[in-house]
C-alpha cells in the first residue's frame, strides 16, 4: 500500500523533530505499507519550526520515506494548510493528521486495514469519552459546533457523532473527486470531508463505506492552548461563516 500523510505545522518547534521521529520509527515497522510520502506543511509558523522541519529532512534519508515541505508566511489556519496539502499527494491513500500526534498510533494501522473496505475512515471519539477530556471553554465550543452541524445538515450525516476529529484516511481517488468543493480554513475541513463523502455517494451508483477507529488520546499532547476572549469571538465567527457558505455550496451541488 502507497500512503501519504498530511502534518499541518504551526508554531510547533518544541515538538515536531519528535513527533516526525515517532511516526517514522512507527511507520517503519508497519508491513501493510510499502511506499510513504510525507508532506509537511508550516502554516506561517513565527519561531523556528520551519528551520527544524527543513533541517530534518536534509539530515535524515530513509529507505521508503520521501518528504514534501509546504511553508508560506502568514498563518493562514489549519483548513487552508491542509487544503495546500492536498495539493501535493501523490499516492493512493492519503492520512490527515495533528502534528502533534494526540492519538495512540495503532490508529494508522486500525485505519489503514479498514480502508481496504471503505474510501474513508475517520475517528470517533464519542465512543471512548473517557479517554478524551478537554478544557471547560473547548467543550463548550465544541458542543456548541456538533449542534449547529447537527441542525444544518442532520439529514446527511445520520448514524455519524464525530465530525471534526483531526484524523482522516481517504482513498486518493475520492478525495480528488470531493477536494474542489473543499473551502474551509479552520478545522471544519474534517467535517467537510464526511460531508462530501456522504454526498459523493448519493450521486454516486458505486458506493462506498464510511468505517470509523475508536481512539485513545494520549494522556499529554504537544500543543499548548491558551484562551483569550477575542479569539475565541474570531474563531466562533469564521466557524459560523463557513458553516453557511458551506450549506449555500450543498443546495447548489444537492
Amino acid at each position: 500500500m502507497n500512503v501519504s500523510f498530511i502534518l499541518p505545522v504551526y508554531n510547533a518547534q518544541d515538538f515536531i523533530k519528535e513527533s516526525l521521529k515517532i511516526l517514522i520509527h512507527y511507520i517503519e515497522k508497519l508491513e501493510l505499507i510499502q511506499d510513504v510520502q510525507i508532506v509537511i506543511v508550516n502554516d506561517g509558523s513565527k519561531d523556528k519550526t520551519l528551520d527544524i522541519i527543513t533541517n530534518f529532512v536534509n539530515d535524515n534519508q530513509y529507505e521508503k520515506i520521501t518528504f514534501d515541505v509546504v511553508s508560506y508566511e502568514k498563518n493562514m489556519n489549519i483548513g487552508f494548510a491542509i487544503r495546500k496539502g492536498i495539493e501535493k499527494v501523490k499516492n493512493d491513500v492519503v492520512i490527515i493528521m495533528d502534528s502533534d500526534l494526540p492519538f495512540e498510533l495503532n490508529i494508522i494501522d486500525d485505519s489503514l486495514r479498514l480502508i481496504n473496505s471503505c474510501c474513508l475512515v475517520s475517528v470517533d471519539r464519542t465512543k471512548k469519552a473517557d479517554s478524551y477530556k478537554v478544557g471547560f471553554v473547548r467543550l463548550i465550543l465544541h458542543k456548541g459546533l456538533i449542534f449547529l452541524i447537527k441542525l444544518m445538515f442532520g439529514k446527511y450525516l445520520k448514524g455519524i457523532d464525530d465530525f471534526v476529529a483531526g484524523f482522516k484516511v481517504i482513498r486518493k481517488k475520492l478525495l480528488d473527486k470531493i477536494k474542489q468543493n473543499l473551502i474551509s480554513n479552520t478545522s471544519l475541513i474534517h467535517f467537510e470531508i464526511i460531508l462530501y463523502t456522504v454526498i459523493e455517494n448519493m450521486k454516486s451508483d458505486q458506493k462506498c463505506d464510511i468505517g470509523f477507529v475508536f481512539p485513545v488520546l494520549k494522556v499529554e499532547t504537544n500543543q499548548k492552548t491558551t484562551y483569550k476572549f477575542f479569539k475565541i469571538l474570531e474563531v466562533v465567527w469564521k466557524i459560523i461563516f463557513e458553516l453557511f457558505e458551506i450549506k449555500k455550496r450543498v443546495d447548489k451541488i444537492i
